[in-house]
Formats: C-alpha cells, structure tokens, sequence
C-alpha cells in the first residue's frame, strides 16, 4: 500500500508544508537521503506553544510530536512524494520542558508511533529524545530527522 493511501486509511491528513523561517532549505537531499529540518507542530496553521509539564500533558506532548512528523511528511511531499520514501532512518527529538519532567522517550513516541504505522515495525528509525529549556517560537517538541528514499529500479 502506498504511504498516501495508509495516511488517509489511518484517517490523518498533512498540514500545508511550512516555508522556512531562515536562510535553509526544510528538505535537504544527498544521495538518497533527505534530511529534514528542524520542524515543529503546527494545528490550523499556528504553532502549538507550551511547555511540557507545565502547561502542556505528557498526552498533548505526544500529539504535538504526532503533528510535528506529520509536517515532515508534508514537507517531503512537497518536495520528493511520500510514496518515494522507503523508511525513516534517524529521528532527534528535542523537548522543551520543565526541569523535573523525564519522560521525554514517551512525548518521542507520538513522531515514531505514526512511523511504525505507516511503514512497519522493521523500520523502525534509530531514535534520539532531548530536553531543553527553549524552543524557536515558545513550541513544545521540535524534531529533525533522515529519510530515504527508494532506490530506482
């Protein structure tokens, strides 16, 4: 099944692509890898801003890391077509969070939960979940990562 035709089966559908807010590129390609910007959640065209543990739930945490893969998936349509992406092969999950808060792997499975569903668990990529104090524009999860994709044939 194509990756499209599994996101509209789970009943989820991409956000517009963000433009970049500086002098980057949101998809960056060499061989067959994308590297993926730095990216947050974004929910009717606005960011999704809090802290998590403070203001924002370890529940909500994890729909903003969902949210947040699904504008990395918006943003490789955009530029490559998701039905060329084989797989996810790297994800860093930055959280921004208050001091005593440590379940950052939890909040990092809303981005790797919908990977999982859309391309198996044998794909799973590797994995990195991050505390920091600050985000870009007060958001609660950023997250960068490496695709690639599939090979021609």
């Amino acid at each position: 099944m194509k990756v499209t035709e599994h996101l509209a089966q789970l009943g989820l559908e991409l956000p517009v692509p963000i433009t970049p807010l500086g002098s980057y590129k949101t998809v960056a390609v060499s061989g067959n890898q994308l590297y993926v910007s730095g990216l947050g959640p974004f929910e009717n065209n606005r960011p999704i801003v809090g802290v998590v543990g403070k203001d924002v739930s370890l529940e909500g945490a994890q729909r903003a890391a969902q949210l947040t893969m699904l504008m990395i998936l918006a943003c490789i349509h955009q530029t490559h077509g998701l039905d060329n992406i084989d797989r996810c092969l790297r994800l860093t999950v930055y959280v921004r969070a208050e001091q005593s808060f440590t379940q950052h792997p939890q909040v990092a499975n809303g981005a790797s939960d919908l990977l999982l569903a859309l391309f198996g668990e044998d794909t799973l990529p590797a994995r990195s979940a991050v505390g920091v104090h600050t985000l870009p524009m007060g958001i609660p999860v950023e997250i960068d990562s490496i695709f690639e994709l599939k090979r021609s044939s």
